[in-house]
């Protein structure tokens, strides 16, 4: 019985051509060629790549459902972190420590350090208020001391209710004073939810307009990184420091009060004219400032717990010693 012989790997080998080997060589580089060059070109996006990106798919009710509501859970994880650090130093101290968010930090974790801190967000709001979309601070600010509201059992379903009611009255209905721009969407969801009697109010009642403000100060906050309002921020406050002495709080309340300042001396500019139309669009625009000068009162009193806009002295003095605010950007 003959025995059968195996066939060596050179044997193998020897059923292809020279032709075919040659191109299966060429065949395997290329693949590798293919993969490399592929893994070159996956670079990882940009900040503002992202961004664009977070915006487009505002319109995808599935992504905003599950996905984009993460971007309020790490700042809500980030809020946690801040509060952890300052009652450690409480307990430390055996008081309430005056600290701040420090520049350096802003640098690093971006716009939900900034929207903790005090003296910097002084910063940030002026260029929102000179961007024309404070109102998106505003409104989030709001939204924070509302969903804070269910944790006080004092607090009555009728007082929740008469909140929420006044945060849409003022930001959200078609005659709001403040009106946020919101998805169309997004907004027709609140907006129905608002206007059913079986609604019941909850601390995630605005959560779908509070994700997509937060996409738009994110996008703001890009480009105030390239204003003279932030490099007057890092001169003034410093990277570092966690505590801003009173010179340099009030340095960061002038600010807001030379945009005031300005509004009104463009006003009295604009009411030299008698015309009838200039008339009308000066009441429009002095009711507009009324209601910017309180929003930015009551955005003061919440953080540092005066009314300094109130305090006729200060307001006086701030108009002649304040530094003007530079409002060119820096080149790139």
């Amino acid at each position: 019985m003959s025995k059968k012989r195996r066939t060596s790997h050179m044997s193998i080998g020897s059923m292809y051509s020279g032709v075919d080997m040659l191109q299966l060589s060429k065949g395997r580089r290329s693949i590798s060629k293919s993969r490399r060059s592929s893994a070159v070109d996956e670079k990882p996006p940009s900040r503002r790549t992202s961004l664009a990106a977070a915006l487009s798919l505002l319109s995808l009710p599935s992504f905003m459902d599950e996905s984009l509501v993460n971007v309020l859970d790490v700042h809500a994880l980030y809020k946690v972190k801040v509060d952890r650090s300052s009652k450690k130093l409480e307990c430390f101290f055996g008081e309430p420590s005056p600290i701040d968010v420090c520049i350096s930090e802003i640098m690093k974790e971006g716009l939900k350090a900034m929207l903790e801190s005090k003296v910097p967000l002084c910063y940030f709001l002026f260029y929102l208020l000179d961007e024309f979309s404070s109102e998106n601070l505003f409104f989030f600010m709001e939204v924070e001391r509302f969903e804070q509201i269910f944790k006080n059992k004092n607090i009555s379903l009728a007082e929740q209710e008469h909140k929420a009611q006044k945060i849409f009255d003022q930001y959200i209905s078609s005659n709001a004073s403040f009106e946020i721009n919101l998805d169309d969407r997004v907004k027709r969801t609140i907006t129905s939810r608002f206007l059913s009697k079986t609604t019941i109010i909850t601390a995630d009642t605005f959560n779908e307009a509070k994700t997509s403000v937060y996409v738009l100060l994110e996008s703001s906050f890009i480009r105030f990184l390239h204003t003279y309002a932030y490099k007057d921020m890092l001169e003034n406050c410093g990277e570092l420091t966690i505590h801003y002495d009173e010179q340099v709080t009030t340095a960061s309340l002038n600010y807001l009060v030379q945009y005031l300042r300005s509004q009104r001396e463009n006003l009295m500019l604009h009411s030299e004219n008698n015309t009838a139309f200039s008339s009308t669009l000066v009441s429009l625009n002095l009711k507009h400032y009324e209601l910017i000068k309180s929003a930015v009162q009551g955005f003061i009193k919440t953080l540092f717990g005066i009314d300094y806009l109130s305090n006729k002295n200060s307001w006086s003095s701030s108009f002649s010693t304040a530094k003007k605010p530079n409002k060119k950007k820096h080149s790139k």
